[in-house]
């Protein structure tokens, strides 16, 4: 069965459990929240700050992850922005003009071509900014267009999922993927999508469409997710198709040594909260230019009883958080582009220990964040003895370590702390 027929298929079936009139309603009272919000607090005259409670009740519409959502709350997608870096951000729409006034031309725009330049311009303005505004993937930009207009705009915030649909569905589209700015990558894409289901029999808003791509059986199609079945139990793997439209280069100087400050920082984190820190001999000298290790907090052996295969892999952890005896947390610190470094050794772990029972984390850049998710469900790492990686493993972007690092009385706080940090491979 050709793709479009796989689709057609699944059309009627979706429309018998998805109410477009109920949800585009709600979709139109989230909006005009967002809008009030827009209006009268970013845009408003006042030169005090929005206040994170305010801040709070427009980031659970942007984004799934944002602080107080349930599974029954209506949210734009997972935009993997941490919850600080959209408070930030509203602020600084608030309160720097010229970006505030940028972003507010952008969203009410509706002449495709212009909102394309205007998307281009922002980035041109935020270019070098480290604020999670303007990624390659799009995300944020499209989280904030979605709750906007969602009725006209894809909440398919992701540009590689945006693609990975075209290609799918076998939509042409009037630019080259490599050359296009990401202004056009955005408008026009949303216009093709929208478009080419439509040919297909699926009306609706923006939303619907959505809806209908991520639904699991649809989503199983374009994303190359699929279900395996273990013996124990069935796991969702993910084999990649789309790599990052932006990947950077692996020897970039600039993020290695960034990746050693991260590195550094997990480390203090873990000895204000009271664990004993391991870092591989060969990173110390680095890691502690930037980590001013107290006598006791970096150990000089590991006090485990793995077998010796076992111990040389653990050995060369990028961090690790031990209690006494047992590690308590294990991070691995990414800034290549392939992102497989840290995946392979947190696999080798758990293929050499089934029953380990560590909260493992790959710690990477947040435009890696879609690379490193997709990853972890690769069928290698879904399908090892015992439990699958995803189930044990975890993703913190430089922002979520940077975040957890300045929360006030750190000393006083638990690890699970970081739980309200990760993104887990879902």
């Amino acid at each position: 069965m050709s793709a479009p027929q796989e689709i057609i298929a699944l059309i009627g079936p979706f429309r018998a459990k998805y109410d477009t009139e109920e949800m585009d309603q709600v979709w139109k009272d989230l909006s005009q929240r967002f809008h009030k919000f827009w209006h009268e607090r970013v845009m408003s005259g006042d030169t005090g700050l929005i206040s994170d409670a305010e801040c709070d009740e427009i980031i659970k519409i942007l984004d799934r992850n944002g602080k107080g959502n349930t599974k029954d709350t209506e949210a734009v997608a997972r935009a993997m922005v941490p919850q600080g870096a959209w408070r930030r951000m509203m602020n600084e729409f608030h309160t720097n003009k010229a970006l505030g006034t940028l972003v507010g031309n952008m969203l009410a725009e509706n002449d495709p071509d212009r909102k394309a330049g205007l998307i281009d311009a922002l980035y041109k303005m935020n270019a070098g900014q480290k604020n999670n505004l303007t990624g390659p993937s799009g995300n944020t930009v499209g989280a904030f267009l979605a709750a906007y207009d969602p009725i006209s705009n894809l909440s398919m915030i992701s540009l590689n999922d945006r693609r990975a649909v075209i290609e799918y569905l076998g939509l042409s589209v009037p630019f080259d993927w490599d050359t296009a700015s990401i202004g056009t990558r955005m408008t026009v894409t949303n216009k093709v999508i929208l478009n080419g289901v439509r040919t297909l029999g699926l009306e609706g808003s923006a939303r619907t469409v959505t809806k209908f791509f991520y639904s699991p059986e649809v989503k199983s199609l374009w994303k190359g997710e699929h279900t395996v079945k273990r013996a124990d139990k069935d796991v969702s793997v993910t084999v990649p198709t789309i790599t990052n439209l932006e990947e950077d280069e692996a020897t970039d100087k600039e993020l290695v040594r960034e990746s050693m400050q991260i590195q550094a920082l997990i480390a203090k984190i873990g000895t204000m909260m009271g664990y004993s820190i391991w870092l591989p001999k060969a990173d110390r000298g680095r890691v502690l230019k930037a980590w001013a290790a107290e006598p006791g907090e970096l150990l000089d052996h590991l006090p485990l009883g793995y077998d010796s295969t076992t111990m040389k892999t653990v050995e060369q952890i990028d961090v690790l958080w031990l209690r006494k005896r047992s590690i308590v947390r294990a991070f691995e610190v990414e800034h290549t582009t392939s992102v497989y470094s840290g995946l392979l050794r947190m696999a080798d772990l758990v293929a050499l220990q089934p029953d380990i029972n560590i909260k493992l984390h790959i710690v990477a850049p947040a435009e890696k964040q879609e690379k490193v998710l997709q990853e972890i469900r690769r069928p290698v790492f879904s399908l090892l003895e015992g439990r699958p990686l995803s189930e044990m493993c975890t993703y913190l972007s430089y922002d979520n370590i940077k975040d957890i690092s300045e929360l006030k009385h750190l000393e006083h706080l638990s690890d699970k702390v970081i739980e309200d940090y990760e993104e887990v491979a879902e």
